[in-house]
């Protein structure tokens, strides 16, 4: 009997969905196949209400009630560069503080503003830990800085930011805050009414179990903010100038309405359940992966004092990521991420460039006993089973 697949790659995209998702995305295509907000007839009624619920279900989990300032997006990349190039237009010439611990989706915008003149930018370097603590981006702030751009949590070793610390630095120093979401959301608790990042970038296809090319961008002040990308919205069709008014001032085009049916149903399923009840539960696990990977001599785990969301990253001595990750997808079914994560500088703060690591990221749909086997599996290969 084959051995069914055992899906550690959760930090990329939830490998396990809510059976609703699925359901969701179906009903979409087969019952409200149709534009939304384009037309007047009921078919495109009930897409925008798709859309609508959608948008009310991401403002219900971060407590965020202006749901017309919660933008659309297929991604977060998209959401950061909705949120990066529009405020540096206005804030042209001033400076970025980021961190080394961002993802390429934050880095490689922000090296293409300083790159065109547009910025100057600051990186903040994290510990050993991936840590960078508020008292760190308060002594990086100079009279130029404009935003800070933070990751909510690494992708690459988990370690979450202390989010409320840095939102109240930035605050007080009269500085914006872009907080990336992407390893965040659905993982940790963040409520915006009590830390109301001015912007929020969020993507579906992780946490919150939605489906790839979803996503949102939270800003607080939309007329702070440029567009990125112009056209089609449906409102104002006898103008040829985009809105001013958010959300369709950010959402030219047609958006992935089976997508969102998708996500809202995503993050329907973490209201009802709990997201305290899902973070737990993903604690334990990671917590349970931890212990059992200490066992194993052979293997270094890093970022070992973060507290983190369910990611963990780690070697083995006389191996390369890629080797380890070939054999647990070849011999065991066990899929995992090897290699830089599309974070490089998060590797070198890490000391583990430029060959990265293996990433195991869970899931509350993930099993101790799961993780057994992957243990189980890795001190075969240190045996050179």
């Amino acid at each position: 009997m084959e051995q069914k697949v055992i899906y550690f790659d959760h930090a990329a995209t939830s490998g396990t969905k809510p059976l609703s998702v699925t359901e969701a995305i179906i009903d979409c295509l087969k019952n409200t196949n149709a534009n939304p907000g384009r037309s007047s007839h009921l078919l495109s009624i009930k897409a925008a209400e798709i859309v609508y619920h959608c948008r009310e279900a991401i403002g219900e989990l971060f407590n965020f009630p202006e749901t017309e300032k919660v933008i659309l997006t297929k991604n977060a990349t998209e959401a950061l560069n909705i949120a990066l190039y529009g405020t540096m237009e206005s804030e042209s010439g001033g400076e970025v503080l980021t961190t080394s611990m961002e993802h390429n989706s934050v880095q490689r915008p922000l090296n293409h503003l300083k790159n065109k003149g547009r910025i100057k930018l600051k990186i903040v370097q994290g510990d050993r830990n991936g840590l960078i603590t508020p008292q760190k981006i308060e002594a990086a702030i100079g009279n130029e800085t404009r935003l800070a751009a933070v990751t909510s949590a690494s992708n690459v070793c988990g370690t979450k930011l202390d989010l409320a610390g840095i939102y109240e630095t930035c605050r007080a120093k009269g500085v914006k805050l872009l907080v990336d979401g992407a390893q965040g959301a659905g993982a940790m608790k963040i409520d915006l009414a009590r830390t109301p990042f001015d912007l929020f970038a969020i993507t579906g296809h992780k946490h919150l179990f939605g489906p790839q090319g979803t996503g949102a961008l939270i800003v607080k002040d939309p007329d702070a903010l440029a567009p990125f990308m112009c056209g089609g919205t449906g409102s104002l069709s006898e103008k040829a100038v985009q809105p001013d008014f958010p959300p369709d001032k950010f959402e030219a085009g047609t958006v992935n309405t089976p997508g969102l049916a998708g996500l809202g149903a995503g993050i329907q399923f973490i209201l009802d359940e709990g997201i305290e009840k899902i973070i737990e539960r993903e604690q334990q696990l990671t917590q349970y992966l931890l212990q059992k990977l200490r066992e194993i001599d052979e293997i270094e785990v890093y970022a070992p004092e973060a507290e983190r969301v369910a990611v963990v990253s780690f070697n083995m001595k006389g191996a390369l990521a890629s080797e380890i990750s070939y054999y647990l997808d070849r011999e065991w079914r066990i899929c995992a991420r090897p290699g830089l994560h599309c974070a490089p500088l998060a590797h070198q703060t890490l000391g583990t460039f430029p060959h990265g690591t293996v990433r195991f990221s869970l899931s509350y749909f993930n099993t101790e006993k799961e993780i057994d086997i992957a243990i189980y599996a890795l001190k075969s290969y240190a045996r050179g089973e």
